[in-house]
């Protein structure tokens, strides 16, 4: 299993700078000519290629232009497509990512591709040079302050016992399966961006200064803050399943944010609350912490994510809400069958593990018997006759012979949760 990770060093110079600002030019250019022409991939973008000719940027910072435009352009024509509206692409941040044309020394010292013959040259801090050691180097991202080198490695995957599912919410994680489950506190998350949107509105003035400085900069330390926080919570998270050999089931949230959008009738307080929800970090954070450490990711989609929170997963009955007024059981859930309140949360957790569980099982296929083989052998046949030639009337067309053993999915998840 390949594993990926990145590691940063701060580095500013003038030379860079003015590297990236040509850089930002031929994408601009790119994105006009692609827009233009109606193309949005590198083969596509060769004739605009052959307009860079005249330019003195190195050839590798040519091809990663022109890749940056092509995604820019693919997620614009997204947009389109879905019904989205569309503007002028926004300002680009300056950056360039190459995966050709630097090296390291021996020594520890970077070269930089600036023009034929002309290299930038930084020396590497002893972390970067211990991180790079005997690692396979993918790509270097240069931006105005910083150089990030991206490298991977070959991790051997660890054997799997169990399934943990992953719940996210707005000021928990939780996660586990059906003989323990954990919640994480994230509460302090939520306290720390309210705050942060209090002191920026707090500000009376409306010019440059405070919107270019003041206000990204207290911005930029509650998302420091949080993403410290999320780094502890992913980080046990992932040690406590290579302790226990299990693998993580991640369920899918993409497209909550268009739930509170400006105009569905929700408070401006309420719409910021809910969209600061930090659920795609958590995703992104416990993903290459899983592969770096060899366990197994499981992203469940969308329709194996529905209705988690409101199955119980121990019966299957639908789990209803309390009354309102109800502050001790806000977020619980009551069985009737069961006749027990039910944390929303948790039992979301369970759920989702059963659901992972059931992919991970249904995708390592059991031994068959004699008797399973057997039938599956006259259902081919069965269906090898109802494809075959009929000069009068076709029985059935292009009959998949699997899909006659096709068992639902539900069925599939309660059997191997229980085995």
């Amino acid at each position: 299993m390949q594993a990926t990770k990145c590691v940063t060093q701060p580095c500013e110079s003038n030379e860079l700078r003015n590297l990236l600002g040509e850089c930002l030019t031929i994408t601009y250019s790119a994105i006009a000519y692609g827009q233009e022409n109606g193309i949005n991939n590198r083969k596509g973008m060769k004739a605009f290629y052959q307009t860079l000719k005249g330019v003195r940027v190195p050839s590798c910072y040519k091809v990663a232009t022109i890749t940056r435009a092509c995604a820019v352009l693919k997620s614009r024509k997204k947009s389109e497509k879905r019904g989205a509206k569309t503007r002028h692409p926004r300002p680009l941040r300056p950056m360039v990512c190459i995966i050709s044309g630097f090296f390291i020394t021996m020594k520890g010292r970077l070269f930089i591709p600036l023009r034929r013959d002309k290299y930038f040259d930084a020396q590497l801090n002893h972390h970067v040079q211990q991180t790079l050691a005997g690692r396979n180097l993918r790509s270097l991202m240069i931006t105005q302050n910083a150089l990030s080198f991206c490298y991977s490695e070959e991790v051997k995957p660890l054997p799997i016992r169990s399934v943990f599912g992953v719940d996210r919410n707005e000021k928990n994680l939780t996660f586990g399966d059906e003989g323990k489950v954990t919640q994480i506190d994230l509460t302090e998350t939520v306290r720390i961006r309210q705050t942060s949107r209090e002191i920026v509105g707090s500000f009376r003035r409306n010019d440059v200064r405070l919107r270019r400085k003041l206000a990204p900069k207290y911005w930029k330390r509650a998302s420091d803050r949080t993403n410290q926080m999320l780094h502890a919570a992913t980080s046990l998270i992932v040690e406590t399943a290579v302790e226990d050999g299990a693998a993580i089931a991640l369920e899918d949230l993409a497209g909550n944010n268009r739930m509170y959008e400006k105009g569905n009738g929700q408070g401006p307080d309420y719409r910021f609350r809910l969209n600061s929800w930090p659920h795609q970090k958590a995703w992104k954070m416990l993903e290459y912490k899983a592969a770096w450490r060899g366990i197994v990711t499981i992203p469940l989609t969308r329709s194996e994510t529905y209705g988690s929170s409101s199955v119980h997963w121990a019966c299957g009955e639908k789990l209803r809400k309390p009354e309102n007024g109800d502050a001790v059981h806000r977020r619980m859930l009551w069985c009737q069958a069961c006749r027990v309140w039910m944390d929303r949360d948790v039992n979301a957790a369970v759920v989702l593990s059963q659901r992972g569980l059931a992919r991970f099982a249904s995708s390592h296929p059991r031994p068959k018997s004699r008797s399973q083989q057997a039938l599956e052998a006259a259902e081919k046949g069965l269906a090898g006759e109802a494809t075959k030639g009929n000069p009068t009337q076709p029985a059935i067309l292009r009959v998949d012979a699997s899909k006659l053993a096709h068992r639902p999915m539900v069925n599939t998840a309660i059997g191997h949760a229980k085995g």
